[in-house]
């Protein structure tokens, strides 16, 4: 594996607003002009992409933050969040239907834990809880409905390790995706360079890390951040967990100029 630095992924990340201003320009548009009624057919019947149709799919400020935080876990793509939560609602929503099932550990995040254990099962989805590090376990939890094996790379509170290899081989072997919290520990591990297929972040913790803001991200594969942000079925567009422009500037920032 070649080495690969965040910090230097970061700052090679040069953005500039549209009249070479260092810090590019909040976009403070709900919603976009098309030109031609046929340029916005094109977008809903997904034949063009990288337009800007109203916020809550995307805009030109998160998208900037978007591009640096996958550039800071070198993933193909990202996406801007409302909050950790919102990133790791809409990722699991996104790849489970009713019927599936979760593998994650226990000892995570008590919102994640809330979620998985009291709020999914509403909608047929369920999450069977255990020791990760035991992989025999975690073999003979698998069955046919599984879909995500999820969790934290540095576990939050307790500080748990995950060991991301052996899951992202047994995950591989299984057809799972593996899905990392990686909140607690960016610019020190790069879950998706040793196998994970998706990372998730609260920006709220450490890529912020000055305590004001709420915030999120998901860093996945090309395919996976446009299923998220599909006009028609993607779980961000139609839950509407978008994250402000103005925060979205105020924390790209610090990932530019801080990190």
């Amino acid at each position: 594996m070649s080495r690969f630095d965040p910090s230097n992924a970061i700052q090679d990340f040069l953005v500039f607003g549209e009249f070479g201003d260092v810090n590019p320009s909040i976009t403070d548009s709900s919603t976009f002009t098309f030109m031609t009624p046929d340029r916005m057919e094109e977008l809903f019947d997904h034949e063009i992409e990288g337009c800007f149709l109203y916020s809550r799919h995307w805009n030109p400020t998160n998208k900037f933050l978007s591009d640096a935080l996958a550039r800071m876990e070198d993933s193909e793509a990202a996406q801007a969040k409302a909050s950790g939560m919102a990133a790791i609602s809409s990722t699991i929503v996104q790849l489970c239907d009713s019927g599936d099932e979760i593998i994650s550990s226990r000892t995570i995040y008590g919102g994640t834990y809330a979620l998985f254990k009291n709020f999914l099962p509403r909608f047929g989805i369920t999450t069977r809880f255990t020791d990760l590090a035991d992989l025999d376990r975690v073999r003979s939890l698998i069955t046919d409905k599984t879909r995500v094996i999820y969790c934290e790379s540095m576990s939050n509170p307790l500080l748990e390790v995950a060991d991301i290899p052996a899951l992202a081989d047994l995950c591989k072997d299984r057809g799972i995706k593996l899905v990392v919290d990686n909140t607690f520990s960016p610019m020190i591990l790069s879950p998706i360079r040793l196998g994970a297929d998706i990372v998730v972040h609260s920006l709220t913790k450490y890529i912020n890390g000055t305590s004001d803001c709420v915030a999120g991200a998901v860093c996945a594969s090309d395919e996976f951040i446009h299923k998220l942000t599909d006009i028609n079925s993607g779980a961000s567009m139609l839950l509407g967990a978008v994250l402000d422009s103005t925060r979205a500037a105020s924390i790209l920032k610090i990932c530019t100029h801080c990190i």
